[in-house]
């Protein structure tokens, strides 16, 4: 069983680090002017990320007509973007979107293109950088602000065909990510996957995204990033065991006031979100990126959730989460908070005591028979007195009893088996210890004992090199005493 816990405790085998998968989100409208660029790309190297993910707008390339088909294209305001990163060392996830007003049958930017003029594009921009490894097709299409004029799953999966298509045909070896879905959209994360996956859209994509946003921290059960299991269980079901998740999205943003992104949260409240986060992701072999969104405040002086999401201030000052995201990727992990539920029960019973077994009659010696007697079996037998049957006592004891039962959750351990201490109340006696066995994430156990007694139950999960320890009391419910 120790062997069994130290597997569990220990991340997957092929779980990629921080240093691996760690990405910040960048808008490039904030990255125009060259100076911020130069210090916004120094200071993402400096954090020790290695992805950035930054809008590659196709509205900007071709705003005014199909260009690119006579070889032009306006580049001039993304080139500057690729090379700072390149010569960082950073890794660009470009997302692809924005579609021009002449591509697009309701001349939104997020609505889908015409194929053909998409795989032209697409084509330039694969072959006119060759140096990003991934690109994210399209931008939480399960939302109708990113799919005009509605939810479309026929749509995004034809959006990415074409993609596939364009990829194929310049023999290029870039990933292409589905766009990220988040939760409380138009159409239901995990009913999206579904529904993209029933018209073979996953055949054309090498990885998922998703966009994990909660309103608690990542390691509570009710958080998205704890369902992230259950998602990746789901893609198997759907024949694609193999495409791993990229969080393309998650964040938390520092507001003094509740929001749909959550509790108020302090900068250092947003430090312990991000530790948390990347301490679970790196757990599971199947997240290929964690990307924070963002790396800068898109605003200032305002307690707009959507603009305080950033590592660092608009004046490019760090916050708390910035340092965090500089350790976590150098390799300091977080403990992850376990979950611990107890339900428990006294009772006393009068139970009957079993009857002591007799000893063996010893055996009577056989007296000699007498001389002119007749033998025994030639006598007559003396007449028996009836006596009226002894009515026996029956002999109980009273049996004090103590239940305990409950779950024990560790993030990122689907079915944990560990051991646990529980203390149980004794009359006038210090509490009695025993250790309980959580089999599969759930214990059961019953004691009994002449000093037990009804009060309150404490149970213990001391913890280990990845989890923090948790404890949870509850007061014992009685049953009524009874025979038995």
């Amino acid at each position: 069983m120790l062997l069994v816990v130290a597997a569990l405790a220990a991340p997957a085998a092929h779980a990629r680090p921080a240093s691996e998968i760690a990405g910040v989100a960048l808008h490039p409208w904030q990255l125009q002017d060259a100076h911020t660029r130069e210090r916004v790309f120094n200071g993402i190297a400096a954090s020790g990320a290695k992805w950035v993910r930054v809008d590659m707008p196709w509205s900007w390339v071709e705003a005014n007509g199909p260009t690119l088909e006579n070889g032009h294209g306006h580049w001039g305001a993304l080139d500057p973007i690729v090379w700072s990163a390149e010569q960082r060392g950073l890794k660009i996830l470009g997302i692809v979107g924005f579609t021009p007003e002449w591509a697009s049958d309701t001349g939104d930017l997020w609505t889908y293109p015409d194929p053909e003029a998409f795989k032209t594009f697409f084509r330039a921009a694969l072959q006119r950088y060759p140096q990003i490894p991934a690109w994210e097709l399209w931008n939480e299409p399960n939302f109708e602000r990113f799919s005009k004029p509605s939810v479309d799953a026929a749509g995004f999966v034809q959006f990415l065909r074409s993609a596939r298509e364009a990829r194929d045909s310049v023999g290029s070896r870039a990933q292409l990510i589905s766009g990220g879905v988040a939760p409380g959209g138009n159409v239901d994360l995990e009913s999206w996957i579904d529904q993209v996956a029933m018209r073979g859209g996953l055949q054309y994509i090498d990885g998922v995204g998703v966009h994990p946003y909660s309103a608690s921290d990542p390691d509570d059960p009710r958080s998205w990033m704890m369902r992230l299991e259950g998602l990746h269980r789901r893609l198997g079901q759907l024949g694609r065991p193999d495409l791993p998740l990229w969080l393309t999205e998650y964040g938390a943003p520092t507001v003094p006031f509740a929001s749909g992104y959550g509790p108020p949260l302090t900068e250092a409240q947003q430090a312990d979100r991000l530790r948390t986060a990347f301490a679970l992701a790196s757990r599971w072999d199947w997240i290929a990126n964690l990307t924070w969104f963002e790396y800068r405040d898109a605003g200032t002086g305002s307690d707009d959730p959507e603009l305080n999401f950033g590592l660092v201030h608009t004046d490019l000052t760090p916050k708390p989460s910035y340092s965090a995201l500089r350790e976590v990727v150098a390799g300091v992990t977080a403990k992850l908070h376990p979950r611990l539920t107890l339900a428990s029960r006294y009772s006393e019973a009068r139970v009957r005591v079993p009857a002591a077994q007799p000893s063996r009659a010893k055996a009577r010696k056989r007296k000699p028979r007498a001389r002119g007697k007749p033998p025994a079996h030639k006598r007559k037998p003396p007449a028996r007195k009836r006596r009226a049957p002894k009515r026996k006592a029956i002999k109980r004891k009273l049996v004090r009893r103590i239940t305990i039962t409950g779950r024990l959750t560790l993030p990122g351990t689907p079915w944990p088996m560990t051991g646990i201490t529980a203390l149980l109340p004794r009359r006038n006696l210090p509490p009695r210890q025993v250790n309980v066995v959580v089999k599969e994430g759930y214990f059961w156990a019953r004691f009994e004992g002449p000093t037990l007694t009804s009060g309150q139950v404490e149970v213990r999960y001391n913890g280990s090199s990845v989890y923090l320890p948790v404890v949870v009391r509850a007061q014992l419910a009685t049953s009524a005493t009874s025979k038995r």
